[in-house]
């Protein structure tokens, strides 16, 4: 049986259960997994760590009102589908000073008409990069801010419409900063299940993408909020239920791998997996003996062992719930897509190779968007990173703005893990992701110069192919003539005729004919061009001559009368 740790207060109580338990662990499991899951809440130190599962509002309220002890100074508290937990929501929004815009938002569910508009918008494969740079949560409009009379229920929903729409795109963000709590928002992105069936249809190497909320606390809490599941439209043939329970395993799995390593059973399932490992129990101990309050510049306690960890261990949680590598698998494929691609184009080379422009045009074309849409996600994390930065810095000024007991801080060790995080989506994906984009434009480029060239050579084997039906032309066309010359029925002509005549004059007519065909072809584009030079020299003699008869009849030219 799993040990049972009791907060209780007045007449409910709270079962925290011991998470290094594997009863507990694999529940821990199930509860990630099922979609009918609502929340759970984790309290950890370097020695012990428990768990509670699927909290009612009094529960969680109970919990908030009181700071992590010294024995679970690090706290983390994950909510499923905010949207139907609006009252757990309050209690959260009002113990770290949520604003009633930013509850509402991290509340608000999506109407019928918008998730049928998001399916239509994933099943065409579409997505808008248009870049926003307005903060909704601050109310920025077209002119710094929206209008300030009452909407009615049907601006309000196109309010809220216009939102989530923006939401959608990869490229949005959203911050917000209260007395006790920086509050982030993005796009996460996760593994697209694998179709048992097999499609000849492109797949997009842009992976489906979820909402969530993350928020960084004073009091040694960290909070994720996942919105509700939007999942991808199902491939034909697939199974629904099937499929979407792979989605939502996918989209939580990251969140997964983060809460497992925090009971001492996770430490050895992510050995083999150096991305998914994150140390932020494991790093407690050496926080205890290695690290110091003046070394870290984090300190609102004063030389407090136990402050020390809830600093670092709250960081690290925070780093390791932001980082996220599922982003950069697609890129392998971009990679394998581009080299299939180059062979294809420059199999165009070989004379007898053919490639359908059917295949190649849209392939690069939706490889490009991909890679564009992908470029604007990894640019929007690089500001988020800076953002979380500038606020988690101890002297920064957004910092200072605060009570000292209010603020919101990062270790110097996560922060340094934010910063390389920033390189590697630098110099890592961004700079991976531009270097493909100019190689899919020197394909284009090679594609459409490989098929002009093929152009220019069907339309010379065209050219010379004419040339020789011309050739064909004067060496038949005098024969012709001679033939209907002596078919003609006038008696005084045919009856002086034999037919060593008609051969003696075919001879003469066909070496004449032949000579013609490597001489006079010569000869007569010589006499053409200067035929071409005669006739400009006339045409301009002309023109002067009929300019000098107006002179003497009083006539003016149009181009006279227009200048009057």
């Amino acid at each position: 049986m799993a040990s049972n740790d009791e907060v209780t207060s007045g007449d409910f109580a709270i079962a925290f259960e011991d998470f290094d338990l594997d009863e507990v662990f694999k529940k821990a499991q199930l509860h990630v997994t099922d979609e009918n899951s609502t929340n759970f809440v984790v309290e950890f130190g370097y020695e012990r760590a428990r768990i509670a599962f699927n909290l009612s509002t009094d529960d969680m309220k109970e919990v908030l009102d009181q700071n992590p002890d010294e024995d679970y100074p690090i706290r983390w508290v994950n909510v499923w589908d905010p949207s139907v937990q609006r009252d757990v929501m309050k209690a959260i929004g009002g113990i770290y000073g949520f604003s009633p815009r930013l509850l509402g938002l991290m509340t608000t569910r999506r109407s019928p008409q918008d998730e049928a508009r998001r399916h239509r918008d994933r099943k065409r494969a579409t997505s808008r990069h248009n870049r926003s740079f307005r903060d909704l949560e601050k109310g920025d409009g077209p002119n710094g801010n929206f209008p300030m009379k009452p909407l009615n229920s049907t601006e309000m929903n196109d309010s809220i419409a216009l939102y989530l729409q923006v939401k959608d795109t990869v490229n949005y963000f959203s911050t917000d900063q209260t007395q006790k709590a920086f509050c982030i928002g993005a796009n996460w992105l996760h593994k697209r299940p694998v179709p048992e069936h097999e499609s000849h249809h492109r797949i997009s190497i842009m992976p489906p993408k979820h909402w969530q909320w993350l928020a960084l606390c004073n009091n040694h809490t960290v909070l994720s909020i996942h919105e509700k599941p939007l999942f991808e439209p199902v491939p034909d043939r697939e199974d629904r239920e099937k499929w979407h329970r792979a989605e939502l395993g996918y989209m939580r799995a990251h969140t997964l791998d983060v809460l497992l390593q925090l009971s001492t059973r996770g430490f050895k399932l992510y050995e083999g997996n150096p991305l998914a490992q994150n140390s932020v129990r494991q790093s407690l101990k050496r926080s205890r003996t290695d690290l110091g309050r003046q070394q870290s510049v984090v300190s609102v306690f004063q030389n407090s062992d136990t402050g020390t960890l809830a600093d670092e261990g709250t960081s690290n949680l925070f780093y390791y719930l932001f980082e996220d590598y599922v982003a950069a698998g697609p890129l392998k494929n971009a990679e394998q897509e581009l080299d299939d691609m180059t062979r294809k184009i420059l199999e165009n080379t070989h004379w007898n190779k053919v490639s359908k422009s059917s295949e190649i045009i849209p392939t690069l074309h939706y490889l490009s968007k991909d890679l564009r849409e992908f470029k604007h996600l990894f640019e929007n994390y690089k500001n988020l990173i800076s953002k979380i930065m500038a606020v988690g810095r101890p002297d920064s000024q957004l910092a200072s703005q605060f009570d000292i007991d209010r603020r919101v801080f990062l270790t110097n060790s996560a922060l340094s893990r934010f910063d390389r995080l920033g390189d590697r989506l630098q110099y890592l994906m961004l700079n991976t992701i531009e270097g493909y984009l100019e190689e899919i434009a020197a394909l284009s480029t090679t594609y459409f110069n490989l098929t002009q060239q093929k152009d220019s050579q069907a339309t010379a084997r065209l050219t010379r192919s004419a040339t020789l039906l011309a050739k064909l032309s004067v060496f038949f066309l005098p024969i012709s003539f001679m033939t209907s010359y002596f078919s003609v029925q006038i008696e005084d002509l045919y009856i002086y005729w034999t037919g060593k005549t008609y051969w003696y004059a075919f001879a003469v007519i066909a070496s004449v004919s032949f000579v013609s065909l490597f001489f006079f072809s010569r000869l007569l584009m010589f006499w053409s061009d200067i035929m071409d030079e005669w006739a400009a020299v006339i045409g301009d003699w002309g023109a002067a001559f009929l300019q000098r008869v107006r002179d003497l009849v009083g006539l003016k030219s149009r181009n006279d009368d227009e200048d009057g």
